[in-house]
């Protein structure tokens, strides 16, 4: 999908919210102004470590960027949802349930193409990870320790330590995360 409005319409409407300039943004972020300008206007998909930075800059979850919907019923279909991407396409991040204060959490469903290294230092402002492998394998490096998830695997961490994900197979590796506060 090539809309990447709710993300400029979200990014520009939580900043006008709180009052800010894109240089005060940018000095809380460390992503340039022209950079968030250019997402503002939709002219540029950032990556997930862009987006995260944003959102931990602004202190806000990361849903509160990529939510498409008011309802308190939402059917969605991945399809039609705007993914997040990383590691030269090879990290695919869709947001299926967006953060509630209520639930304390947000779930994520999550491709990782074969050759996919992707580094995350932390989570600052969630306090666990859940992942489950549905399909494919999926390494993931938890400070220095190297856990091999196969189909129908799952792990909890810290999310506060250093962890990469890593598909060394052949097949994507399709996971579903859970990112607790």
């Amino acid at each position: 999908m090539d809309d990447f409005s709710v993300l400029g319409d979200n990014l520009k409407s939580t900043r006008k919210k709180m009052g800010l300039s894109l240089d005060k943004v940018s000095a809380m972020t460390g992503v340039s102004k022209t950079m968030l300008s250019q997402i503002e206007r939709s002219e540029s998909m950032p990556t997930i470590a862009t987006v995260w930075k944003i959102a931990n800059g602004l202190k806000i979850k990361l849903e509160t960027l990529l939510e498409n919907s008011t309802s308190e019923v939402d059917v969605q279909n991945i399809e039609d949802m705007i993914p997040v991407m990383d590691d030269d396409g090879k990290m695919i991040i869709h947001s299926i349930f967006p953060f509630s204060p209520t639930s304390g959490y947000e779930v994520f469903h999550g491709t990782f193409k074969p050759g996919c290294n992707y580094s995350k230092s932390n989570h600052t402002n969630s306090t666990t990870e859940q992942i489950f492998v549905n399909q494919g394998v999926l390494e993931l490096v938890v400070s220095g320790q190297s856990y091999v998830l196969k189909a129908g695997s799952s792990i909890t961490f810290d999310s506060m330590q250093e962890h990469r994900y890593i598909n060394p197979g052949n097949e994507d590796a399709k996971v579903v995360i859970i990112v607790n506060y």
